[in-house]
C-alpha cells in the first residue's frame, strides 16, 4: 500500500470524504428498496435479457425514474454496485474478476487511474448526437480524451461547483465573488471548510493564480504560495466537516457564515431556507464532474455503449441530477426543458442578468476548473500540506 493510499483511506482527507457533495440535510444516499444478486445490489425493474448489464457508479444511477426507461426499451436489467468516493471505487472494482462490470461512473480525475490499470477503453463519441448539446467545456473535455480523435475514456454525466456557500445575512454577493474574502477578520472561526484536500487545495491555487486553467498543474513555487494561503486561512476557519451536512448544519445555526464547500445552499433552499446563496469567484473555482466509462473487460459492450448514449440525454439527466440521492447539474443544456421553474432556479438554470444570452450556470462552468489530481508533486505533498494547516 503505497503512502498515498494510507493517507487517503486514514484520514479525514480521504477522497472517502467526497461523499459530502451527496448528502442531504434529510439523510443518505442509500436507496431504501433494494434486493442482493451476489456482490451487487440492485435496484432494477423485472426484465427478460439473458445477461444484465452491471455498473459501479455513484448513487443515483440507480433511482427507478434514471434507468426504468433503459430496462424497458432493451428488455434487460441493470444491477448496480454503488460506492462511496473514488478510492472506494478503485477498491471495489480490483476486489471483482475481470469482466464483473461492463460500465463505471467514475469522478473525471479517476480516469488516469482507471486507464493506468487497463479498466476502462477509449470509444468513439460518433453517433453522440446529444454531445451538440453539452456546454461546449463538457463535449471537449481534456480530462477523458483518447489518444486519437474523435475517442474518449468516458462522457460527462453529471457535475457541480465547490464555489463558495454563504449566509446572505452575513456575507454580501459582492464579497462571495472574491476568495480573499474568506480572510477578513470579521469571518474569524466563522468559515467552515469540507476535510478533504483535492478541492481545497484546488481553490487555493485558483485564488492565488486567478483563471488557471489548469490549477493542479503548478510547480513548487506556486505550490508554497498555495500553503502561504491555506495558513493565512486557517486563523477564520470554525470547523472542519467530514461531509456537507455538519457544515450546512453549522450554517443554520449561525456558528459558520461561509463555507468553499459549493452548493450547500440547494439542499437549505429545499428545506425552507432562503438566506443562503452560492457563487464562483472571480479567480475561479474548482468543479466536479462523473463521466461514464466502458469497461475493457465487458462482454456486453454493446449494451454498455448504448447505456453510455442514454445517459447523454437531457430528459434522463434531468432526473439523474435532481434525484433522492442529491442534487447536482447536467452537462445537457437542453435539461431546461424537463424542469419547472422551480428546478431551472434551485439550480441556476435561468437568465443571468449580467451576462445577457447566457444561463446563470453557464458563467458558473466558464468560472470553473475541472477537479484533478496533483501533476508536479506526490499526492502525499498535497495531503502534507492540507493536513499542516488542519493541525496549524
Amino acid at each position: 500500500m503505497t503512502n498515498e493510499k494510507q493517507a487517503e483511506e486514514n484520514t479525514p482527507s480521504s477522497g472517502l470524504t467526497d461523499v459530502s457533495r451527496r448528502t442531504l440535510l434529510g439523510g443518505t444516499a442509500a436507496a431504501a428498496a433494494s434486493t442482493v444478486f451476489g456482490n451487487f445490489t440492485i435496484f432494477s425493474r423485472p426484465a427478460h435479457a439473458a445477461e444484465p448489464l452491471r455498473v459501479l457508479c455513484w448513487p443515483g444511477y440507480e433511482e427507478k425514474d434514471v434507468i426504468a426507461e433503459f430496462e424497458d426499451l432493451h428488455k434487460t436489467k441493470v444491477e448496480f454496485k454503488i460506492y462511496i468516493g473514488g478510492e472506494q471505487m478503485l477498491q471495489f472494482f480490483a476486489q471483482t474478476p475481470p469482466g464483473t462490470f461492463d460500465a463505471i461512473i467514475s469522478d473525471a480525475e479517476y480516469v488516469q487511474k482507471l486507464k493506468a490499470q487497463s479498466a476502462i477503453e477509449a470509444y468513439k463519441t460518433e453517433g453522440f448526437d446529444e454531445l451538440a448539446n453539452y456546454h461546449p467545456k463538457f463535449r471537449d473535455f481534456a480530462p477523458t480524451k483518447g489518444e486519437t480523435d474523435g475517442t474518449v475514456y468516458g462522457i460527462p454525466t453529471r457535475f457541480s461547483f465547490y464555489g463558495i456557500s454563504y449566509n446572505t445575512d452575513e456575507m454580501s454577493a459582492e464579497e462571495a465573488t472574491d476568495w480573499n474574502s474568506l480572510l477578513d477578520p470579521k469571518y474569524a472561526g466563522k468559515i467552515g471548510i469540507f476535510d478533504w484536500y483535492l478541492p481545497n487545495l484546488g481553490n487555493a491555487s485558483l485564488a492565488i493564480n486567478p483563471g488557471n486553467q489548469t490549477p493542479y498543474v503548478i510547480d513548487d513555487a506556486q505550490l508554497a504560495q498555495v500553503k502561504e494561503f491555506l495558513i493565512k486561512l486557517r486563523p477564520q476557519v470554525g470547523m472542519f466537516g467530514s461531509s456537507n451536512q455538519p457544515i450546512a448544519q453549522a450554517m443554520l445555526a449561525g456558528d459558520i457564515f461561509a463555507s468553499p464547500t459549493g452548493d450547500l445552499d440547494i439542499d437549505l433552499k429545499l428545506a425552507g431556507y432562503d438566506n443562503f446563496s452560492s457563487t464562483i469567484p472571480k479567480q475561479g473555482g474548482i468543479r466536479w464532474q462523473e463521466v461514464a466509462c466502458v469497461c475493457s473487460a465487458s462482454k456486453n459492450k454493446d449494451l454498455a455503449m448504448e447505456w453510455v448514449k442514454y445517459m447523454t440525454s437531457p430528459k434522463v439527466q434531468s432526473k439523474l441530477v435532481y434525484t433522492k440521492a442529491f442534487k447536482a447539474r447536467g452537462p445537457n443544456m437542453k435539461i431546461v426543458d424537463y424542469w419547472d421553474d422551480d428546478q431551472k432556479k434551485l439550480l441556476s438554470y435561468v437568465p443571468d442578468p449580467e451576462n445577457p444570452g447566457k444561463m446563470l450556470v453557464e458563467t458558473l462552468i466558464d468560472r470553473s476548473m475541472p477537479r484533478g489530481l496533483p501533476t508536479n508533486q506526490p499526492e502525499q505533498a498535497w495531503i502534507d500540506i492540507f493536513n499542516e494547516f488542519k493541525t496549524a
